[in-house]
């Protein structure tokens, strides 16, 4: 029998494996130890049935079941990659014994669980009611890839049948290589941790929670998400899955965040408090310290890329695009390096005009306008005199 797979599509290899307790919770330990632990993780049970089939299943693993493999992402190199593949291919197949020295030597921010959290977690409370329970062994599937878009793909798949469907948390879950994706490709971007409680000083910084709202929003197309709840509409699900599918939505998404970020550093340079104005966007980084400004510039750039749910758009239709928003932000980048007279070009006055509506919907209300300036700044090239015309579009 085969433990190692290559799934081509997606181009990960899957490697079924068995460990003893003791060696997979070392594993996940590490992978959140910086973050409270798994258990901080996990969302909570409250639901009376939920709780009494976890129950049950921390009594069943006590008397030594077999539970379902979980399943644990891995981000390697393509050197190593191409070990796993030249594996598979064997008469006799090596895969399992490869992994671990691959496990041994890997960054805990390249794993992540993308399948298993409830199961981990009566794991250790089994433990703490039995400790030899770490002698017993439990089935893991590894999926390794090169990319983590192939995993976030994957782990959406694998959780669409599961009720309630949070995509939020789910990304969560696989974010810390969502993250090192980000800090190797903009290295100059500082992205504050979901638990370091900071806010942003200047331009260039984002609260990691902001990162994942944008994400969504690129991913999904729209800006009618609310990215405080759980995201269980079917359509939102099915768009977010298709997305992932024809592209590197990781890699697209770091190149227009890559974009975003250099806009944002330029305003907070030219338009300092010594040369502040009125409003509520009285200086440069005002802009994208608003979330939904940057919920509204994510899904303007996803829709653009990626097309209106429910179109499909192959990866050349889609790298074709990509250059169109590239090319429009890449003409507003150097205006701002341009221009003498940076304040009537952003004209923020207009901005805080709109902005300042009364409306019992003020979130979905600003997310719409920010969505519909940047949607006209891409469809117009980002050629303008003034982007009052941008901040008046909706």
């Amino acid at each position: 029998m085969k433990d190692t797979i290559i799934d081509k599509k997606l181009e990960c290899c899957s490697v079924m494996s068995a460990m003893k307790i003791s060696d997979y919770l070392e594993l996940v330990e590490k992978v959140y130890e910086k973050k409270g632990g798994i258990q901080g993780q996990r969302e909570a049970l409250k639901q009376k049935t939920a709780i009494t089939i976890r129950n049950r299943m921390i009594k069943d693993i006590i008397e030594g079941t077999i539970l379902p493999p979980v399943v644990i992402g891995i981000i390697v190199s393509t050197e190593i990659y191409k070990k796993f593949e030249y594996n598979e291919l064997k008469e006799q197949d090596y895969g399992q014994q490869y992994l671990n020295s691959v496990i041994s030597e890997i960054d805990d921010s390249n794993i992540s669980i993308i399948d298993g959290m409830q199961r981990t977690t009566a794991i250790l409370n089994a433990i703490e009611k039995e400790i030899n329970v770490k002698d017993n062994y439990i089935r893991v599937e590894f999926w390794i890839s090169t990319s983590i878009n192939s995993l976030i793909y994957r782990m959406l798949v694998l959780n669409t049948g599961q009720v309630p469907w949070n995509i939020r948390r789910q990304i969560e879950i696989v974010f810390g290589g969502v993250i090192n994706t980000i800090k190797q490709t903009i290295p100059e971007i500082r992205i504050m941790e979901i638990d370091e409680n900071k806010r942003r000083k200047k331009g260039g910084e984002y609260n990691a929670d902001s990162i994942i709202e944008m994400f969504l929003a690129f991913g999904a197309r729209t800006w009618k998400i609310d990215t405080r709840e759980k995201l269980t509409d079917e359509f939102t699900r099915g768009d977010f899955v298709q997305s992932s599918s024809e592209t590197d939505i990781v890699d697209a998404f770091c190149k227009i965040l890559e974009l975003m970020f250099q806009i944002d550093i330029l305003l907070d340079k030219k338009i300092s408090k010594d040369n502040a104005i009125e409003g509520k966007y009285s200086i440069g980084r005002d802009l994208f310290s608003s979330g939904p400004a940057k919920i509204g510039f994510a899904a303007a750039c996803g829709i653009s890329i990626l097309g209106r749910p429910g179109i499909e758009r192959n990866s050349e239709e889609i790298g074709l695009k990509l250059t169109v928003v590239e090319n429009a932000l890449h003409n507003v980048i150097e205006e701002l390096n341009r221009t003498t007279d940076v304040i009537s070009y952003v004209d923020f006055s207009t901005l805080s005009q709109l902005t300042d509506k009364k409306t019992s919907k003020i979130g979905d209300y600003e997310r719409e306008l920010f969505y519909s300036a940047f949607k006209t700044m891409i469809e117009e090239d980002g050629k303008f005199e003034k982007l009052t015309v941008c901040w008046r579009s909706a």
